[in-house]
């Protein structure tokens, strides 16, 4: 009975989602809270792939919904889970001194190199999705989780995103023009999963339209 007990629990181990994930140069306090983050952004990209469909939201940052359109945003937010779930994402905390820290950016990534992601400082003075309000300007420049989706989505063996645009008012109005370009887009993919797995459960008509960021 007790190597069937074993055998049980080691099963049930693999059966888990990959949660195990690496932190270079991260204090105590940062790997928590990265930690955090990609646990819940995991969670949130995986309902906003299951939330694809001819909506107001997929049409925010997607553009005219099409079927074949529909099926490559979802598989792409489908690859950002599989990266995510695969525990070998690795967080590497730079300073505001590091190569790709030295402006406004909150993270940045080489689209060869998965799947490290470079957190600047300013990354972990952005709030967590879940401590948001309607009309909050402390969404403004995105969310920790967010973040994570954006950056992900960036390497070639997941989205192979680009940034054609930065903010969600210019992102909107691509998404209107250029449906092709938003589904390219890494921000587009942000503003979903935040908007389809929170916002959009919120009364949004007074928030403010979010400042310009700088990210890549």
């Amino acid at each position: 009975m007790r190597g069937l007990a074993v055998l049980i629990a080691a099963v049930l181990c693999f059966a888990q989602p990959a949660v195990a994930q690496n932190y270079e140069g991260c204090s105590p306090a940062q790997s928590r809270i990265v930690a955090d983050a990609l646990r819940t952004a995991k969670d949130l990209t995986l309902k906003a792939a299951v939330a694809v469909g001819d909506t107001n939201d997929y049409q925010r940052w997607f553009g005219d919904y099409s079927r074949q359109n529909a099926e490559q945003v979802r598989a792409n937010l489908k690859a950002v889970v599989t990266a995510l779930r695969s525990g070998g994402v690795t967080a590497q905390c730079d300073t505001v001194m590091d190569d790709g820290c030295t402006g406004r950016e909150y993270a940045w990534v080489l689209l060869d190199e998965p799947y490290l992601m470079h957190l600047c400082p300013s990354f972990f003075d952005l709030p967590p999705l879940t401590a948001l309000r309607p009309g909050d300007r402390r969404s403004d420049n995105g969310t920790r989780e967010g973040t994570i989706v954006h950056e992900v989505s960036h390497f070639r063996r997941v989205a192979d995103t680009l940034d054609h645009c930065y903010s969600r008012t210019e992102c909107a109005r691509m998404a209107r023009d250029d449906a092709r370009r938003a589904i390219n887009n890494a921000d587009s993919y942000q503003y979903f999963t935040e908007d389809v797995t929170y916002f959009a459960r919120q009364p949004l008509a007074n928030k403010p339209p979010p400042a310009p960021r700088a990210n890549r």
